[in-house]
């Protein structure tokens, strides 16, 4: 899959959790293209347009992990776009420390 279709693939995700993803330019650039964030108790995804597509990919991605799995893993994704969204998971989770 194309990763044009797969930024799709995961914006729809996202639609389908009822979280808002916007699109602006930011006044400065951020150091990951954007992120997830809570506005008057609302989730809401804002990507900096000026971001290359590899890192609006991770934005999205990221944005659904920290979700939580419950709630990403309730809505379909093709597969492609559920692989990226568990490889994020994978980097992003805390790991477990030998006691």
């Amino acid at each position: 899959m194309d990763p044009q279709h797969l930024l799709d693939e995961l914006l729809q995700a996202a639609k389908r959790l009822g979280v808002e993803v916007r699109s602006e330019l930011f006044e400065t650039p951020a150091a990951m293209g954007g992120g997830l964030c809570l506005v008057r108790g609302e989730h809401l995804v804002l990507i900096d347009q000026r971001a290359p597509l590899p890192d609006r990919l991770l934005v999205v991605a990221r944005a659904l992990v920290d979700l939580g799995s419950e709630r990403s893993e309730s809505v379909y994704m093709a597969p492609e776009a559920r692989e990226l969204v568990e490889s994020v998971r994978v980097v992003v989770a805390p790991r477990a420390t030998a006691t």
